[in-house]
């Protein structure tokens, strides 16, 4: 069914990027942490939404990194990184990631490494990725990368992120 005149005014928005910000705040997205290490051993790491599978052949992601985020430039330096694809129970170790200072971040958590790469022990997926292709786009790099390694939990429950806030979501049996 069209909108009418008015409904279309309505739902017009003259502030095309608070607008734009905000409808992307709607669209409910799984969470994840992306990490590096360099070569002396320091760990780097965010929590993102901002990621997708890209192909199944070759095995790949992207993901958009704030060009300004911690994260960034150790991850083009090192070359590789883990994606840990957060589940429910993880929403404490979650947010003690983001609220912590950047070289604080490991802290809350148990971690393990892949090739010097730090995954979380609880994550649903902790998958590891070479960079393939770096690419700068407006406020953000977006990354490609070629999987080379994939672990799995048994449990599906996803943690979720939607307007600010957090939630869970279980598949239907």
């Amino acid at each position: 069914m069209a909108a009418t005149g008015s409904a279309r005014a309505a739902m017009a928005d003259t502030d095309t990027p608070a607008s734009f910000r905000a409808a992307m705040r709607r669209l409910a997205s799984g969470v994840a942490l992306v990490t590096t290490a360099d070569d002396a051993g320091a760990r780097y790491g965010i929590a993102m939404t901002a990621l997708m599978s890209l192909s199944m052949d070759p095995a790949s992601l992207l993901l958009a990194i704030n060009r300004d985020a911690s994260l960034c430039r150790p991850l083009l330096a090192c070359r590789r990184f883990g994606v840990n694809i957060l589940g429910r129970a993880d929403e404490e170790t979650c947010q003690a990631f983001v609220s912590a200072p950047a070289g604080e971040r490991f802290v809350h958590a148990r971690w393990a490494a892949h090739d010097r790469i730090p995954l979380l022990e609880t994550a649903l997926a902790r998958v590891v990725c070479t960079l393939d292709k770096a690419e700068p786009f407006g406020s953000h790099m977006v990354i490609r990368g070629l999987v080379d390694y994939v672990a799995l939990a048994p449990s599906t429950d996803a943690l979720v992120y939607v307007d600010g806030r957090y939630g869970g979501m279980t598949v239907n049996a």
